[in-house]
């Protein structure tokens, strides 16, 4: 049985996100992403696709751990172009298997959660 595995799957329009520009609504982007994530999504030309990819991520952590918990303290991260994740709480608790993609409207998340004991 599988009690320290969880799994979470999210899939995001991302023009929801271009509904909300960065420029005209920050304290909403503010509220789920951290400084890091939104100057990591700000460098791009189409940091839409990026912004709804990170958030894709972070309700696919949700949907996968046992612990409430709330979007800005999931934080989304890149070594080598591989999303990870780590929580601002709990993060000593679990391990993340991250994959991320987005094609054209959509983007999609999956989340693989290890709790360690």
């Amino acid at each position: 049985m599988l009690n320290n595995i969880g799994i979470g799957i999210d899939i995001v329009d991302v023009d929801k996100f271009k509904q909300i520009p960065f420029e005209s609504k920050p304290g909403f982007y503010k509220q789920i992403f951290n400084q890091t994530e939104i100057k990591y999504c700000l460098k791009y030309k189409n940091y839409h696709e990026h912004f709804a990819g990170k958030f894709a991520i972070k309700e696919a952590v949700k949907k996968s751990i046992r612990n409430r918990v709330h979007m800005i303290d999931i934080e989304t991260y890149h070594i080598k172009s591989k999303p990870h994740v780590q929580l601002k709480k709990l993060a000593s608790n679990y391990s993340f298997y991250v994959s991320m993609s987005h094609e054209k409207n959509l983007a999609v998340a999956i989340v693989i959660s290890e709790l360690t004991i």
